[in-house]
């Protein structure tokens, strides 16, 4: 019951959040997807290395965006799972938006290289998380610390806040406002 009700107030806070920005919350979804190794699928962009994304600014459900973000990829895979949803607040303007973290295992399919993405490869956990948070990768580094949370405490859906400073030239900065949290487990 107390999923459901967490569940319905994001629901309600990230609708509310919709009708202020017009047709773009820049809510985006990341995708954790896990091979039969246990292995998580990275894609490579001119920013680095990072979990597929979702900007999800179209009127499509959010598990039908899921399915069609991994076949994408080429790939058919289980049923979503939120393990977070994390907010960020921004230096250069005053509207926050929400970042939604799912898993989910690979079914099948053939692994392909989508457009606008450089790379796509299968890497431990470990390897992972090492990529998404080189220090020469221009994505912000609270990705890569939202996907190691999720990563090392599986069993848990997590929350947290962070300010992204925004610098000409420079890039994005994060700073953890609130740290994780549990809002809810995985059954």
């Amino acid at each position: 019951m107390k999923k459901i009700l967490i569940f319905i107030a994001l629901f309600f806070v990230a609708k509310l959040f919709a009708q202020e920005t017009g047709n773009d919350s820049y809510t985006i979804q990341r995708l954790i997807i896990f091979n039969n190794k246990g292995e998580v699928l990275l894609q490579k962009h001119a920013n680095g290395w990072m979990t597929p994304a979702l900007r999800h600014n179209t009127e499509t459900s959010t598990k039908k965006g899921l399915f069609n973000l991994a076949s994408n990829f080429g790939l058919k895979v289980s049923n979503p799972q939120l393990q977070g949803v994390f907010m960020y607040f921004h230096s250069d303007h005053k509207k926050p938006s929400f970042r939604q973290h799912y898993s989910c295992d690979l079914k099948g399919g053939k692994i392909k290289i989508p457009k606008g993405a450089l790379d796509v490869q299968w890497f431990s956990k470990d390897e992972a998380i090492e990529k998404m948070l080189l220090p020469e990768a221009k994505i912000v580094t609270a990705v890569g610390e939202m996907t190691k949370h999720i990563l090392n405490y599986p069993t848990i859906i997590w929350g947290g806040s962070y300010l992204l400073v925004k610098e000409k030239g420079k890039k994005t900065k994060s700073e953890v406002i609130e740290n994780f949290y549990p809002i809810g487990r995985i059954e």
